[in-house]
């Protein structure tokens, strides 16, 4: 193979222990939120930019509580500020964590990838000569055929291929 962006492995047991370590997060977060996100997209997000500003907001609350209306939960928004600054840093740990894992899944798929066009190279090139080769090029084939696409446009009227 031409391309190793990535070499690793995973054991059984420890791809086990992974997913072991994934469902106690959950079970230990059972708040996380399921919304969708056209409607994460509607509240107003605070980042870090407004942590000073929410740091005195708590000051203010627990400090001068009689400026604040009855009707404010003072208990709830304790408990979501608290929540809110202990799960930032773990929020973004996972973030680093999730984005390594994408761009490994992209390296190493790209590298599957590579190989696996080269394997299929080898099957074109020894199909007839390999008994069982050409019915394993024929599966192979169709991930490479070109599509009619009929545009009325003269010399248009085929979609780019990688046919190797």
């Amino acid at each position: 193979m031409s391309q190793n962006l990535i070499s690793g492995a995973i054991a059984a047991e420890d791809l086990t222990k992974i997913n072991e370590a994934i469902d106690l997060l959950n079970e230990k977060m059972p708040f996380l939120s399921a919304m969708q996100n056209v409607d994460v997209s509607r509240f107003f997000k605070p980042g870090n930019n407004y942590q000073p500003l929410l740091n005195l907001a708590v000051y203010a609350v627990e400090q001068h509580p009689e400026i604040l209306p009855a009707v404010f939960n003072r208990e709830e928004f304790r408990k979501d500020s608290e929540l809110y600054a202990a799960i930032a840093p773990v929020a973004m740990r996972i973030s680093m964590l999730h984005t390594g894992l994408q761009k490994t899944q992209i390296a190493v798929g790209s590298d599957t990838l590579k190989g696996a066009l080269e394997v299929y190279a080898a099957i074109k090139q020894h199909k007839n000569k390999v008994p069982g080769l050409s019915a394993l090029y024929e599966e192979m084939r169709v991930f490479f055929r070109r599509n009619k696409i009929k545009t009325g446009t003269p010399g248009r009227n085929e979609a780019p291929s990688n046919n190797p």
